[in-house]
């Protein structure tokens, strides 16, 4: 029975009451536009904070200015742009005016409706000269037209006769917090404006985007009970485009009603029920949430490690996309795995200008980046991570793989997967090593950022043999370039992976294992992340991984592995991996769970499951963690489900103690598969005439064509 308390998440719940840190947890969002829950009145030196709105794919950039610099080296910085808070407004009553003096607030509700994407406020407020009221919010960025946000404003218990004028000015401050996390945006781009008609057209001065806003709200009397709408309309602009708007007005109920039934067919497909503990079933409805709120749907953006919370990371994509929180969408709204896919697709002129410029054949994906350009100014920790052509070409396949859909792949998808191979065959070196001529990638980091431009790394290597793999099917498949895929093939079959026939490890690159252990017992716990502490030098020769890295491949490819070599390779990488990425601690409860150590899983699922809500990572406030939030998904399906792609979907029950049952909804090959865990035991119920058949194997089941 669902327990639609757990859809409900109130700020008095949680651990820590900071302005900055409620902003990013109540943060609503659609994929286009996300406004953080800054204070509704304007913000100034009253009323502090870290408000405002972002939208998906508005960016300013500026050149990276290098103290020394070499050929190929990114040339623009790319941060997200964030307007003002656009949700806060300018009381008054009498002569008094909210903006001219302080005027005390006290939040006494706050409440999140996961089931609706609903925020819910009230704050009583006290002016200088004592009079009292409630103002009552309702706000949300709507689903179903993602250009809407809109806001509801009510006066309740007011303890005096006079009206209150609500007025919405577009001139408020744009607000940064200064910073010296180099992970956050440390940049306050102030846009320019101008007034157009009935709306405003914003612009980035140095990357020339624009984005235009609406809003029919005049200066506005209110009393007692009553209410005032806002609907914000928020659209970027194309090059030359000045009316951007249609000349209606949606009313908010109708907008209301939209957003539910948006949020019932998400729910449908996406909900996952945990019996044994409502505060994992809280947990895991809430990143569910926010991965419905902040991918990009238009095949023109993609998902924000940071979501459309906060400027962490500046607003930029990355391969959290494709490795962490894909899988979700592919699984449950395959729609929304396209759109995002086909945003990959549409970058592949600036990934071949980008292996051009640094004298390669085919292209090369950018490791961070909004528009498709390389941003990432420091090459050892981004353009070094060449595995991102690899990771991206992986999302492709199990787009394919999962919902039978060949649409993607007939048009820019296989040109992504041949272009990448090119790549790989280009960059790739033969070397003749144990006796044998092997094909491997040098000169990469891989997925552990504390590991820098090494030799064969192992995940890279892996994927990359993947790649190859699939670009040689493809070219079969579609009758192309027969003569390079001989070539892919024969570097697939000899790509070399290292092994430490001593130990029984699997070597993570050429160097890792000869290196000196980091000295974990002498370091103090402020001292994590070691990337805000230490020289990366002095990181990069120990012999510390910031997250996982080998133990992700082996989780990709488990089929690839004996039980006892993925349980060797588990117990020593564990030992040496700090967590300092929120992307790590669900690969390690995945393959806990693989390898039968559910005590860890579980223990490792409830940091993922709950880390932005206890601030686990200790930096909530520059936005949530949206990879570690698709990692909560991995953990739950890939984890205790056992779910991988073994010619159709595996399953295997991993479930630990703690949880009594595990039920779930996946779409296979376009139809929905209902699946149920408990002691022991794996149902799964298929639609009526479904053309996918159930058959038991190895202790757990396979669903595959009938």
């Amino acid at each position: 029975m669902v327990n639609h308390q757990s859809f409900q998440l109130s700020a008095e719940e949680l651990p820590h009451q900071t302005q900055e840190y409620l902003e990013t947890l109540f943060a609503v969002g659609n994929g286009q536009i996300g406004a953080r829950a800054g204070h509704p009145l304007k913000v100034n030196q009253f009323y502090p904070g870290n408000p405002g709105v972002f939208v998906n794919g508005f960016f300013d950039s500026e050149p990276i200015q290098y103290g020394e610099w070499a050929y190929g080296y990114a040339k623009n910085h790319q941060t997200i742009c964030k307007l003002p808070n656009l949700r806060g407004v300018v009381l008054r009553i009498g002569q008094e005016k909210s903006s001219d003096s302080e005027w005390q607030t006290k939040r006494t509700v706050m409440n999140i409706d996961l089931s609706t994407g609903v925020l819910t406020e009230t704050y009583h407020i006290t002016t200088p000269s004592n009079k009292q009221f409630d103002l009552h919010m309702s706000s949300f960025a709507s689903m179903t037209r993602r250009e809407l946000y809109a806001c509801r404003y009510t006066i309740k218990n007011c303890d005096f006769p006079d009206a209150v004028e609500l007025m919405h000015t577009l001139d408020q401050s744009f607000y940064t917090i200064k910073t010296d996390d180099p992970r956050v945006a440390n940049k306050n781009h102030q846009l320019e404006k101008e007034s157009i008609s009935d709306y405003h057209i914003w612009t980035a001065p140095q990357s020339n985007k624009r984005i235009a806003l609406r809003l029919d709200l005049k200066p506005h009397q209110l009393v007692e009970g009553a209410s005032l709408e806002a609907i914000f309309q928020l659209a970027l602009l194309d090059d030359n485009q000045t009316a951007p708007f249609q000349n209606q007005c949606v009313a908010y109920s109708l907008l209301l009603e939209e957003q539910r039934n948006s949020y019932r067919d998400f729910w449908e497909k996406s909900d996952i029920l945990i019996s044994g503990n409502e505060q994992l079933q809280k947990g895991i409805r809430f990143n569910l949430f926010h991965l419905n709120q902040g991918a990009g749907r238009d095949g023109k953006t993609n998902f924000a490690a940071k979501g459309l919370t906060g400027e962490g990371y500046e607003g930029h994509y990355f391969w959290d996309t494709e490795m962490y929180l894909l899988p979700f969408f592919v699984y449950t709204h395959p729609e929304v795995a396209k759109q995002l896919l086909t945003y990959r697709g549409s970058i592949l002129p600036q990934a071949k200008a980008r292996a051009q410029e640094l004298g390669q054949s085919g292209a090369l994906f950018a490791w961070r980046t909004i528009d498709g350009n390389e941003t990432s100014a420091y090459y050892p920790a981004g353009t070094a991570q060449l595995h991102i052509n690899a990771d991206i070409v992986y999302g492709f396949q199990l787009y394919e793989r999962v919902t039978g859909d060949q649409s993607l792949m007939e048009g820019i998808g296989k040109e992504v997967v041949f272009e990448t191979a090119k790549f790989w065959l280009d960059y790739g070196t033969y070397a003749h090593k144990h006796g044998q001529d092997c094909f491997g990638i040098h000169g990469v980091t891989g997925p552990d950022e504390y590991s820098a431009l090494v030799n064969n790394n192992f995940y890279t290597n892996k994927m990359v043999q993947n790649n190859l793999y699939y670009a040689s099917e493809l070219a079969e498949r579609y009758g192309m370039y027969t003569e390079e895929s001989s070539k892919w093939l024969a570097a697939a079959d000899a790509m070399y992976f290292g092994f430490d026939e001593e130990r029984k490890i699997t070597q993570q690159d050429d160097c890792f294992l000869d290196q000196a252990v980091w000295p974990f017992e002498e370091t103090p716990a402020d001292n994590y992340p070691l990337l805000l502490h230490y020289h990366p030098m002095i990181i990069y020769k120990y012999q510390v991984c910031k997250q996982a890295d080998t133990v992700l491949a082996e989780m990709l490819f488990t089929g690839d592995f004996s039980l006892e070599q993925l349980a060797r390779d588990y117990d020593y990488y564990e030992k040496v991996t700090t967590h300092d990425s929120s992307l790590s601690r669900s690969i390690f409860s995945v393959m806990a769970s693989r390898i039968g150590d559910t005590e860890k899983a579980y223990s490792y699922f409830m940091d993922t499951a709950l880390m932005d809500l206890t601030d686990l990572q200790k930096n909530v406030v520059d936005g949530i963690h949206a990879a570690n939030m698709g990692g909560s998904w991995l953990s739950l399906i890939y984890g205790f489900a056992g779910l991988y792609y073994d010619q159709g979907l595996r399953m295997t029950n991993h479930l630990p103690k703690e949880i009594e049952q595990l039920s779930f909804t996946l779409t296979y090959l376009g139809e929905s598969v209902k699946v149920t865990l408990d002691k022991g035991n794996i149902a799964c119920v298929l639609q009526t005439d479904s053309l996918l058949s159930v058959e038991e194997m190895d202790g757990g089941i396979r669903i595959r064509q009938k």
